[in-house]
């Protein structure tokens, strides 16, 4: 066998491009099964996933089922006769007869250092978490969730200023640097498996809307992370005059005493009092408008005295 035989890549968002884009080298032939084509952008024009995009810019064949675990799914996946499956962040769960199709067990390359950040928004919750160390899995899959033994992890230091975007655009180059060496391993048959600490895992859901909301009563710091991790969804906001304000990008500073929580204090740069030291607001995003500087969106205030977020998080 020339390279790692006959193999179904299994994604949909841009954290699996890099990896994908090194397959075609070492894989004997590439199956990419992804989400199908959806309605983005503010104009709801339907596009294929960036994983379908890329392949489909580069001749791979591409097939975009429902749901995988449905009849066609099945049968695309059957009818290919892998000899072992590879996902990276597909979005949805394998069934168990899916998993076991293939000689070689599945595997799935996971953005954080299982068992911690098991589930949805791994890189998010990292930053959220205040974690110092994020990082790749690459892990067997199992019907349990994020549950199944460990092949290799890789370990990534963080700055404390990471956005999710690019922390996601960090793993993602790691992991078309170390996975397909593993890969290798695993084609021949010679990769070893060590289980999961249940005891230490955290599971984490997928984020709504509300998780966004800010609550000024937290320290700055959390805060930070709030507006660096939940981008692009759902965006760390609060309210002004019954209308959401996004806030995109912010740091921590020292606060003042005597300021209601949620005011902005005196000075040119906006500066938003917190339940612990200040957040300073570097861009925002009125609603209905586009991102703007944080100081120009307050110069065009028609007053001085503004208290965010008033009366909690909407109903």
């Amino acid at each position: 066998m020339a390279g790692i035989g006959r193999i179904a890549f299994l994604g949909t968002g841009a954290i699996g491009v890099p990896l994908l884009a090194r397959l075609p080298d070492i894989a004997d032939e590439l199956l990419i099964i992804s989400q199908p084509d959806r309605p983005a952008g503010r104009g709801l024009e339907t596009r294929p996933s960036l994983v379908a995009a890329w392949a489909r810019a580069h001749d791979l064949r591409v097939e975009t089922p429902r749901r995988v675990r449905s009849h066609e799914g099945t049968e695309i996946l059957r009818s290919y006769a892998p000899d072992g499956l590879l996902l990276v962040a597909y979005g949805q769960l394998i069934p168990g007869d899916l998993l076991a199709l293939a000689p070689r067990p599945p595997l799935n390359v996971h953005p954080s250092l299982l068992p911690r950040h098991r589930g949805a928004a791994p890189v998010a919750s990292t930053i959220l978490a205040g974690d110092t160390v994020a990082g790749l899995s690459l892990m067997v899959m199992t019907e349990s969730l994020d549950a199944g033994p460990i092949v290799a992890q890789w370990p990534l230091p963080l700055t404390g200023r990471e956005t999710t975007p690019d922390l996601e655009a960090r793993l993602a180059a790691l992991a078309a640097e170390v996975v397909p060496g593993e890969l290798k391993r695993w084609a021949d048959g010679e990769i070893t498996l060590t289980p999961q600490d249940e005891a230490a895992a955290t599971l984490i859901r997928p984020f709504r809307r509300l998780d966004g909301w800010i609550d000024w009563r937290q320290p700055a710091q959390v805060i930070d992370r709030q507006v660096r991790a939940l981008q692009p969804w759902p965006g760390a906001w609060t309210t002004l005059d019954g209308r959401r304000l996004h806030v995109r990008a912010a740091h921590p500073v020292a606060g003042v005493e005597g300021v209601p929580i949620g005011a902005l204090l005196p000075g040119e740069m906006p500066w938003v009092a917190c339940g612990q030291g200040a957040l300073a607001l570097e861009i925002v995003q009125p609603e209905g408008r586009a991102a703007m500087p944080a100081d120009a969106w307050r110069r065009g205030l028609p007053r001085d005295h503004v208290l965010l977020g008033g009366g909690g998080p909407p109903g």
